[in-house]
């Protein structure tokens, strides 16, 4: 019987966010009657020697944000020669640093809102932007440390919160228009869910707490828009040589004009995922969903 190490927790912002995620999988892989054994990477030493006595076929990561989705993990399991699900170390050190990745697909004339980034915060301070602008923690996911801001003051305020966070600022340039996100398991692209917020943007509140986000899938657009934007996710997987399941978040401008945000190598698994709920748009249960992941990396 195929032995899956369900790795999740650790020790970054997002470690509620993980326990959630790997919890919700624990219980698909006990219904689908999957041998595992779940670690909760903190101490590295101790999982080391732990998962080495264990010896899995599979390692299962659901570990959001640093860790998990910066390679770390990644690097980890290459050299103990450990199998796992998603991206490879090098990828994911791309697409965990959204200025990284932004550079990238800069290069393939992949749309991508206009930006600047600062590693000095002095520098950042001293920065004029034309307002309103987005300012990021690059590294952090789940939407931690994002700021729009409207002036000068709101601008300053944010580049202090995110050199708390980060060792640098991103200030992106604001796109109004719809936020959309293509999720892709391998070369299976599936349908694009539309994030609908009342109020604010889709940040950390609206994903997990206020309960007022509103998810359409499939998002209701023009068919030949529809079918672009697919294409624009995959070919952003495809060019960062994406493994497993991920999503490419983009912002479409005027229905017509899509911009690429950032790339999410580990998608999340919980009841708010969109990941779960593009594949049910597809017919794919949850169950189905983890099994397809484990055959899937497999193969490989």
């Amino acid at each position: 019987m195929t032995k899956i190490a369900l790795l999740y927790g650790g020790y970054s912002r997002e470690r509620e966010i993980s326990i959630k995620s790997g919890k919700a999988v624990e219980k698909a892989l006990k219904q689908l009657g999957y041998n595992y054994k779940v670690f909760d990477i903190i101490e590295r030493d101790k999982f080391i020697k732990e998962i080495l006595e264990y010896k899995p076929d599979l390692a299962f990561i659901v570990l959001h944000g640093k860790g998990g989705e910066d390679g770390t993990i990644q690097a980890i399991l290459e050299f103990l020669g450990i199998p796992y699900t998603g991206s490879d170390m090098k990828t994911s050190v791309i697409a965990m640093d959204k200025v990284l990745t932004k550079m990238y697909l800069k290069n393939f004339g992949i749309p991508t809102p206009d930006w600047t980034f600062f590693t000095e915060e002095k520098e950042a301070l001293n920065y004029r932007p034309d307002f309103p602008v987005v300012v990021k923690a690059p590294t952090e996911g789940s939407s931690i440390g994002v700021y729009i801001v409207n002036n000068q003051q709101e601008y300053e305020n944010a580049v202090r919160e995110v050199f708390d966070l980060d060792d640098k600022v991103l200030v992106e340039k604001f796109i109004k228009g719809r936020e959309l996100t293509v999720s892709i398991l391998d070369d299976e692209v599936f349908d694009i869910v539309e994030v609908v917020v009342s109020e604010g943007f889709y940040d950390f509140n609206n994903k997990y707490i206020t309960g007022k986000t509103q998810y359409i899938c499939p998002a209701q657009l023009d068919e030949d828009v529809y079918k672009s934007i697919q294409d624009l996710g995959h070919k952003v997987y495809k060019l960062l040589n994406c493994k497993g399941p991920a999503r490419v978040d983009i912002i479409l401008e005027n229905d017509k004009n899509p911009y690429v945000l950032e790339v999410n190598t580990i998608p999340g698994m919980t009841e708010f995922s969109l990941l779960p709920k593009a594949a049910l748009a597809r017919g794919i249960t949850f169950n189905q969903l983890v099994e397809k992941i484990i055959k899937n990396s497999l193969k490989r």
